[in-house]
């Protein structure tokens, strides 16, 4: 717990983060104002926000998922802390666990503190929703969209912390990540992003609670238990220079 409390610590003194929450924040005032302009009731209804969150971000969002890993993992590699951290007896399994929580931790504050201003702000200038337009179980849907969008954040994160093990350098770790993220918008390989823009088609026919749906992110949780596996393996057998 102390291992998590002082990563916390560090996240909250980083700049890198306050900026990247403040680009998010710009992301989803911007998306509210675009929405005014759609015809379709999802789009202009503050209720629709919880299941656009995709369009809110775009895809640069995960750009800026990979500065963070970059930043609070990686240049860690690179300066020395991590080396320093084992030295004093820590375990690394220990330290592991810490570090991915907390950026799982922050990755999922963001996510949450932009879509609330998303929502509050589509709220405010259009109001939400008629009640002949708002979903039958509503809030069981928001749960259930909001969980596997989650799971699909964390996933690429994983895999951003699985390319810091493999790399150990800020920069490089960073590149990687663009690389890869820009591979799948090329459509070179499906993956979080790609499923992510096809769950819209889900939310816009009301087909949010079916199996389908859920199936359509199972790569996702995949991805994240395959990523996790891969950079604990490199970080336990790797020496810290």
């Amino acid at each position: 717990m102390r291992l998590f409390v002082n990563e916390l610590c560090k996240i909250k003194a980083s700049k890198s983060v306050r900026w990247i929450t403040i680009v998010f924040f710009c992301f989803a005032v911007l998306a509210g104002a675009v929405w005014k302009q759609s015809a379709s009731p999802v789009a202009i209804y503050g209720f629709g926000a919880p299941f656009l969150w995709i369009l809110g971000s775009g895809a640069s969002g995960f750009f800026l998922y990979a500065a963070i890993v970059a930043g609070l993992f990686a240049s860690e590699f690179e300066s020395g802390v991590i080396h320093n951290v084992l030295d004093c007896g820590v375990k690394r399994s220990g330290y592991f666990i810490a570090k991915v929580a907390a950026i799982f931790g922050v990755t999922i504050l963001i996510y949450l503190s932009s879509l609330g201003v998303l929502f509050l702000f589509k709220c405010r200038i259009a109001g939400f929703g008629p009640a002949d337009l708002v979903f039958d179980d509503y809030g069981l849907k928001v749960l259930v969209f909001n969980g596997w969008a989650v799971c699909c954040l964390l996933s690429y994160v994983a895999v951003y912390i699985m390319i810091a093990c493999l790399f150990r350098e800020a920069v490089l770790t960073f590149i990687a990540s663009l690389v890869v993220t820009l591979c799948e918008l090329f459509n070179l390989f499906r993956g979080p992003v790609q499923i992510a823009i096809n769950a819209v088609g889900f939310i816009e026919n009301d087909r949010i609670l079916t199996s389908e749906f859920a199936a359509l992110f199972t790569p996702c949780v995949w991805i994240l238990v395959i990523s996790l596996i891969g950079a604990y393996m490199l970080f336990l057998v790797r020496d810290v220079d």
